[in-house]
């Protein structure tokens, strides 16, 4: 014997929109320049491959635990944390450039902007002191 169940028995009767807990951290820091209408915003197989290679070393180190990507008008969003159930440590963005012409990319920790570049080799630069660590404990098992 099976029951069938609806979602409707188990929602309340006013409906709340989803939050999302992790752009809620960063919200005053990122803001889409323009309006809704421009072009969506998205990494590339390269860009994507660094910065999941970047994460794999730090989970490998145990510093780093889950990731997000969102997409939200005129950016892109890779977030990684220490815990799926806190704010994240860190957000690298993917947005149109401040000039209108081409794209940039920044890394925020929390609302506060560490770093903005056109490129995302340089941007990551700022996760070195965090990789070394990661290297020097990888070497010492």
């Amino acid at each position: 014997m099976t029951d069938v169940v609806s979602l409707q028995d188990y929602r309340d009767d006013k409906a709340r929109p989803l939050k999302s807990g992790h752009l809620d951290a960063v919200k005053d820091g990122l803001r889409a320049r323009g309006n809704k209408r421009r072009r969506p915003v998205s990494f590339d197989r390269g860009e994507l491959s660094t910065l999941l290679r970047l994460y794999s070393e730090q989970v490998a180190a145990g510093h780093w635990r889950d990731y997000a990507i969102d997409s939200l008008p005129g950016q892109a969003l890779f977030s990684v944390y220490r815990s799926a159930y806190e704010n994240p440590e860190f957000v690298v963005a993917k947005q149109a450039a401040a000039s209108g012409k081409g794209r940039e990319f920044v890394v925020y920790q929390g609302p506060k902007r560490l770093m903005r570049s056109k490129a995302l080799a340089d941007v990551l630069r700022q996760f070195d002191p965090l990789r070394e660590r990661a290297r020097l404990r990888l070497r010492s098992f």
